[in-house]
């Protein structure tokens, strides 16, 4: 069974970002499915069964599918657009047919849904023509020589997962039948891994066939004496065609005059490495050669197969985007009293949406729990105020950050209530406004980058930062370098936390990323942004933008 997560960004936007080919899009009635559905009125209030939403009277309507699981025999759908709810488990639409094929889409577009076949029934998962599929999981027969998609005409797969379990199976079919037949899959993991199993196939018959297959960041392996990629043509006057560019694929195999397979540039053969391809999981492992391997194209889309975002670095190959676990420090607590303290960090979310929190008690237990907070998706100062504590005591903290590449634990830290202090004479005693008006009177004007000249030597770029004087506390947080691309928005050249005394300089060390190495070796010199996100003592927090310029040191 594959595995799906759910992810924090999963379809945000899928109600108003749906693909440009989707049919009647911008006059689209919505109707409402669910695995326990009935009746007619399909409404949010009242939804109905998926075979009622998708009758043919309901062309051009939005099909919206709460999770769940639902048994079918067949199911036809023809110019609708059905997907999948906004941050919710994918629906999952489970196939035991005795017909051929299981499922039909035709002028659709389907979106975030699990298409499986039961494992031994005959016939084609899902037959495809004139049809936009975009963070698809479908998974065919375990019979022999079965295809899991099967598409005529112009069909487009995107940010999805195929696979043909059985001997012999095909996942990915483009079939020309005397007409012009067009594929365009981008960053599809297809995968056919029994013997004699063939990924992406495109097969042109009779004598004005012509099937062509544009395959870009894309997995493609078959199984052993099967193939990658194959091409056949069954007729002298027949055209058939694979173009493959930044993908993973092995094994290419071609029958026919004019079956050509066309290498577009970029490519890779050595093995992919999965989470787990045995337990169905496709998500690319740490040390997977399609990290950061692929071309990236605004038609790439904006989220992966599990709705995390397609770009992160440079985009991967394949239907998963390889997310980082977040990077956390944990810092000093301020303004600690008998009974509550702040408590600070840094964060960075390593270019995926981040949460983080603190936990905090009397021991490394902890025991408590502050509120998740959103971190976004660059490097951030993390605060938070606890209370209900008791003087003088020791307690121990740490700040803990998660995003779908994982949790990180930051350090241990403590701090040490002070005794309750005993009462003043009302005259004397000072209210909130005078014990601190002089710190808001002077406000925190944030961290200054003291030299806008920085020198690119290896692997690094180092800053000197400064922390104005009066600063309450220190200056904590995370300075980052960023600099246009060519046609892509920002690179992120670099990141790096800082903790930086008051009035004091520092000197921060950028490891810059492959991506910033790429856009440095290509220019003497190069303008950038330097961004610094800090905070102080008081948790006041200011961010500061200076415009820096970065030549190469030669050796």
């Amino acid at each position: 069974m594959f595995t799906s997560r759910t992810s924090p960004l999963a379809l945000l936007t899928v109600l108003g970002a749906l693909l440009a080919a989707a049919p009647g899009a911008s006059a689209a009635t919505q109707r409402y499915a669910s695995p326990t559905g009935s009746g007619t009125a399909c409404s949010a209030a009242s939804p109905c069964s998926i075979t009622e939403a998708v009758k043919p009277d309901y062309t051009d309507d939005e099909v919206i599918v709460a999770p769940g699981d639902y048994p079918l025999t067949r199911l036809s759908v023809t110019g609708l657009n059905v997907h999948g709810v906004a941050g919710q488990p994918r629906p999952r639409l489970l196939f035991n047919p005795a017909l051929t094929p299981a499922m039909q889409a035709a002028g659709s577009t389907l979106r975030y849904l699990e298409i499986d076949q039961a494992p031994g029934t005959q016939g084609i998962t899902l037959g495809v023509s004139n049809s936009s599929l975009d963070q698809i999981i479908a998974r065919g027969t375990g019979l022999p020589g079965w295809r899991t998609i099967d598409t005529q005409y112009n069909t487009q797969i995107r940010n999805s997962i195929v696979t043909a379990p059985g001997s012999n199976g095909t996942a990915i079919w483009t079939w020309a039948n005397g007409v012009f037949a067009s594929g365009t899959y981008r960053n599809v993991t297809a995968i056919a891994p029994e013997s004699g199993g063939v990924a992406i196939h495109a097969d042109a018959t009779g004598a004005a066939g012509y099937a062509s297959v544009l395959a870009r960041n894309v997995i493609a392996r078959g199984g052993n004496g099967g193939a990658g990629l194959e091409v056949d043509t069954h007729n002298s006057g027949a055209t058939a065609k694979i173009t493959v560019g930044n993908s993973n694929w092995l094994g290419g195999s071609t029958s026919g005059t004019k079956a050509s397979i066309v290498d577009g540039g970029g490519n890779q053969s050595a093995a992919p490495a999965f989470v787990s391809a045995a337990g169905g999981d496709y998500r690319q492992a740490a040390w997977s050669p399609t990290i950061d391997a692929g071309l990236s194209e605004i038609f790439d889309g904006d989220f992966d197969v599990e709705g995390d975002p397609r770009q992160i670095s440079t985009v991967d190959i394949g239907a998963d985007e390889f997310v980082v676990a977040p990077t956390v420090t944990t810092g000093p607590a301020t303004a600690v009293t008998d009974h509550s303290a702040t408590l600070g960090g840094s964060v960075d979310g390593m270019s995926a949406p981040t949460s983080y929190h603190f936990e905090y008690g009397p021991t490394t237990a902890y025991g408590s729990v502050t509120p998740s907070a959103d971190a976004g998706y660059g490097g951030v100062a993390a605060a938070a105020t606890v209370g209900a504590l008791s003087p003088v005591t020791i307690y121990h903290y740490r700040l803990v950050a998660s995003n779908a590449g994982g949790v990180t634990e930051g350090a241990d830290q403590t701090f040490t209530t002070v005794a309750t202090a005993p009462a003043l004479p009302p005259a004397t005693t000072p209210s909130s406004a005078t014990t601190t008006s002089s710190t808001t009177r002077k406000g925190f004007a944030g961290v200054k980058v003291v030299s806008t000249r920085l020198t690119f030597s290896g692997r690094f770029i180092t800053l000197r930062l400064s922390c104005p004087h009066g600063t309450v506390g220190r200056c904590l947080g995370r300075t980052r370098l960023t600099a246009p691309g060519h046609k892509t928005s920002p690179i992120t050249l670099g990141r790096a936390g800082f903790s930086i005394a008051a009035g004091k300089q520092a000197r921060v060390t950028l490891r810059i990323s492959r991506a910033g190495r790429r856009r440095l070796s290509e220019v003497e010199q190069l303008r950038a942004k330097d961004t610094n996100a800090a905070r102080n003592g008081a948790g006041v927090s200011k961010t500061t933008v200076a415009a820096v310029t970065i030549r190469r040191r030669h050796r």
